[in-house]
């Protein structure tokens, strides 16, 4: 992963500043990883390990309405985005830092991303720079555990994913599961943003309740149909479970036996489970 000390801009500075404080005041639960790579084909890919986020809260199917995010602490807060998101540090971290891109009033995890949606993580990327990426877990079968719509953002991997290769270098990869990739229009223009998240959707046949995943950086835009967010395996209490960051071979995990489990699968025989099987390359 891309280092966070090559601070390039305030508002990420102002992310690390508070990350780093909340972590050692013990209000925010993150230790530092090395990755574990395991060899796959078409790509590699990369596991942190984080036991202290066994306690992680797991709620993604509320039906109250009440808003998820209502009562943000400022300590946690980073600045309203757009009239209608605001940008916080989340609790349970792999990465440094990890942050949410919530709306502020209510709407649910598992409906479709609206230009409201876009125009604030566009802004958010802007703001923190080209290292960064905005991943969207559509619901509890893409691997969301809040009912309240909200975005992550964390940084890129270090290592170059399947889909920088494939729109920066021109080699189209065949993936295993169904997916749309294009090149993100020049600026991360909202509006070409959300044309093309509905594009890739109408494709896909992906409609508002329909489960999948979004991953945003500032040169592309993937679009993953999910099929089911956790996969029992062959272990006990060690489910295999991932987001729209699994899908390009970043992997948080929370015991050793998840890892282990996730190696007797098949790492790719899990992200293809998760989605729907390709029959042919997207």
């Amino acid at each position: 992963m891309a280092s966070a000390d090559r601070i390039t801009t305030e508002l990420e500075a102002q992310a690390i500043a508070q990350f780093d404080s909340l972590n050692q005041k013990g209000e925010l639960f993150y230790e530092p990883t090395e990755e574990t790579t395991v060899e796959q084909e078409p790509f590699d890919v990369h596991f942190r390990i984080s036991t202290i986020n066994q306690t992680k809260p797991f709620n993604p199917n509320d039906k109250s309405r009440k808003p998820g995010f209502l009562d943000d602490d400022p300590e946690f807060t980073l600045c309203q985005v757009q009239p209608n998101h605001k940008l916080i540090l989340n609790k349970y971290c792999w990465v440094r830092p990890q942050m949410i891109l919530h709306t502020r009033d209510f709407q649910a995890q598992t409906e479709l991303l609206t230009l409201d949606d876009f125009e604030a993580s566009s802004d958010v990327l802007r703001r923190l720079g080209e290292r960064y990426m905005v991943i969207f877990n559509g619901g509890p079968d893409a691997g969301s555990s809040v009912a309240h719509k909200h975005l992550q953002v964390f940084l890129r991997p270090g290592w170059g994913s399947v889909a920088d290769g494939t729109v920066g270098g021109g080699c189209e990869v065949r993936l295993p599961f169904e997916h749309r990739l294009a090149r993100a229009p020049q600026g991360l223009q909202a509006d070409g943003l959300f044309g093309m998240y509905r594009d890739m959707c109408r494709e896909l046949s992906i409609s508002s309740g329909d489960a999948h995943n979004l991953l945003l950086v500032k040169e592309w835009m993937m679009v993953v149909p999910r099929s089911t967010g956790s996969i029992q395996g062959e272990i006990p209490d060690a489910p295999l479970q991932g987001g729209g960051n699994a899908l390009i071979g970043m992997l948080w995990l929370k015991s050793y036996d998840q890892l282990e489990n996730w190696k007797r699968y098949g790492p790719m025989n899990v992200l293809t489970d998760f989605g729907r099987r390709a029959s042919t390359s997207k």
